[in-house]
């Protein structure tokens, strides 16, 4: 389940120094010992390292599942369907062979079961989707439509939650729209449905991204989201499976490249979807928000950079131009939603800070 779109913060956030508790207080002899928290400051250079080694991780794993899925759509399995269904069955299977060693949270209550219902849906409509566009479009301009996303999010959070944008974010969003706009419309490789299917997947998953805020989504650890949720993904994706035709052109793919080698390519494909799936939520856990948010940008770059590297994909000037602005525009604007976020976050404390205080002395003194 490559929760690719990674901008929200669907899990807990460490800040780059991680703080541990290593001490132990002894007490009187007769009764038991207790465990006392003294925060240890982590290396500098362990700290480095691990932030080094996730980082490289981060973004070999999404070249690589970027590269091998449009490779895969190009000709040898041309069924993004049946490639996003086998994903997630495989990402269970790992899932379920792992529980004996990796505790699974249960999901309690009927509101937590609705709420965790959403995340297939908006699986459905946001990845799925996406996979599907690659069948049509180049994955560059499938890059840049993504880049696409945090201007329908500031639109629907402004309708939906009446949150109105600052100046800083509104001309970061506005060059965002410029540059995604002139590099699209001048593309000598743009492709009509790929794109309208790419946008679609841009809406998905800008509405994932504002409803689970509004709606306080249940939270879990990655392990056990992707347990729940990936069969009841594959699922919902069944009559999109049969209804574009994939199983007539996957019996065609065995009769062509034989039972083993499609096998093979669905094995390979699930395997770097489950490292994919747990490679990103650890970066996200043990990285800050800025830093993930930012590596998650220049991510993008990267992997517009690789595109033309891999595959034979057309450029023009303006095409560049509009390129190099949605990256810029891009990074420029994650930068400013995080700073944004921790200054509100800033605010809200400083007020629970007064609240508290106002209510001392105690009623009672």
């Amino acid at each position: 389940m490559p929760h690719n779109n990674e901008e929200e913060e669907p899990f807990i956030n460490r800040d780059d120094e991680v703080e541990r508790a290593v001490a132990v207080r002894f007490c009187d002899p007769k009764k038991p010992r207790h465990a006392v928290a003294v925060p240890v400051r982590e290396g500098a250079r362990s700290s480095i390292i691990k932030s080094g080694v996730l980082l490289f991780l981060f973004f070999g794993v999404n070249i690589i599942i970027n590269v091998f899925n449009k490779w895969e759509f190009n000709g040898p399995l041309r069924c993004p369907m049946y490639v996003t269904i086998t994903h997630q069955v495989i990402c269970f299977i790992c899932c379920l062979s792992l529980s004996p060693w990796i505790h699974i949270a249960k999901v309690e209550g009927t509101k937590s079961r609705m709420q965790l219902f959403l995340i297939p849906v908006f699986f459905v409509g946001n990845i799925a989707m996406n996979n599907l566009s690659l069948l049509y479009t180049t994955l560059a301009l499938n890059q840049l439509i993504r880049a696409f996303c945090p201007v329908v999010v500031a639109v629907l959070a402004f309708f939906i939650e009446d949150k109105k944008p600052t100046i800083l974010s509104s001309t970061s969003i506005l060059c965002l729209v410029l540059g995604v706009t002139l590099s699209v419309t001048t593309s000598p490789d743009l492709e009509f449905l790929g794109t309208i299917i790419c946008f679609g997947s841009v809406l998905g998953n800008a509405l994932q991204t504002v409803l689970i805020s509004v709606l306080k989504i249940v939270r879990l650890d990655p392990i056990s989201i992707i347990y729940h949720t990936s069969l009841m993904n594959s699922l919902l994706m069944v009559p999109m499976f049969f209804a574009l035709g994939e199983h007539h052109q996957l019996v065609q793919h065995v009769e062509e490249q034989g039972l083993m080698e499609i096998m093979g390519l669905t094995v390979a494909g699930g395997a770097i979807a489950f490292a994919y799936n747990v490679i990103l939520l650890s970066f996200i856990q043990n990285t800050s928000s800025v830093y993930s948010s930012v590596a998650g940008s220049f991510k993008t770059v990267l992997i517009l950079w690789i595109s033309f590297m891999f595959f034979n994909q057309s450029l023009n000037m303006l095409s560049l131009i509009g390129i190099l602005i949605a990256c810029v525009a891009f990074v420029c604007n994650s930068v400013i939603m995080i700073y944004e976020k921790r200054r509100e976050r800033q605010k809200q404390i400083e007020g629970e800070d007064i609240a508290s205080s106002s209510e001392f002395p105690p009623k009672g003194v």
